[in-house]
């Protein structure tokens, strides 16, 4: 976090200096792409050609080193938002509780996202992300949080049935395309 602060603190006082060299351009009466020199191609005799061409290449550099740090603040904010996504990923999303389930997962293709995950027939469906029973919406949310999630890992409580015993168990969902079948989960989940 302190390197984007920095980077950006930098970012703006680089900006402030490029600001100042046009200005100082300007002083001069020309921008940074008027010619300097007259219709025959004689140097002009109006303006400091020395002091522009100097201001010109420092702005140039200038411009250039602002680029550059324009890439390594992007590059700093990319890196801090996937340690902070990774922080949260590693506290648990949603707290089981004891809510209804609202939904049982009717079939599962084998090596889809939904086998993967560990979801199995007979499965019922607590807590799917931030979609639960009191807000599913006859599966609706349910479909939305999906499509929503494409490449990111859904948390998934379901209630499950082991030797005769009821257990809870808490999945990580991935929906995703192209993983060789239809949907992005590759199950059927029909509402209880």
């Amino acid at each position: 976090m302190e390197r984007a602060q920095a980077l950006l603190k930098q970012k703006d006082n680089l900006e402030n200096e490029i600001r100042d060299l046009e200005l100082e351009l300007q002083s001069h009466g020309v921008t940074k792409t008027e010619a300097l020199v007259d219709a025959d191609g004689f140097p002009r005799a109006d303006i400091d050609i020395v002091a522009i061409r100097g201001i010109r290449r420092s702005l140039i550099y200038k411009q250039n080193d602002l680029k550059d740090l324009v890439k390594q603040i992007e590059e700093s904010l990319v890196n801090l938002h996937q340690n902070i996504r990774a922080d949260e990923e590693d506290e648990p999303e949603v707290k089981p509780s004891r809510q209804r389930p609202f939904a049982r997962v009717n079939m599962v293709t084998p090596n889809s996202p939904a086998s993967e995950a560990g979801l199995v027939v007979g499965d019922k469906i607590v807590q799917y992300g931030s979609v639960n029973t009191d807000n599913h919406n006859n599966l609706k949310l349910l479909i939305s949080e999906t499509t929503d999630s494409i490449g990111k890992p859904i948390i998934v409580i379901v209630d499950r049935v082991l030797d005769g015993q009821p257990q809870s168990k808490t999945l990580k969902l991935t929906p995703r395309r192209n993983w060789g079948g239809d949907g992005l989960l590759g199950c059927y989940i029909l509402p209880l």
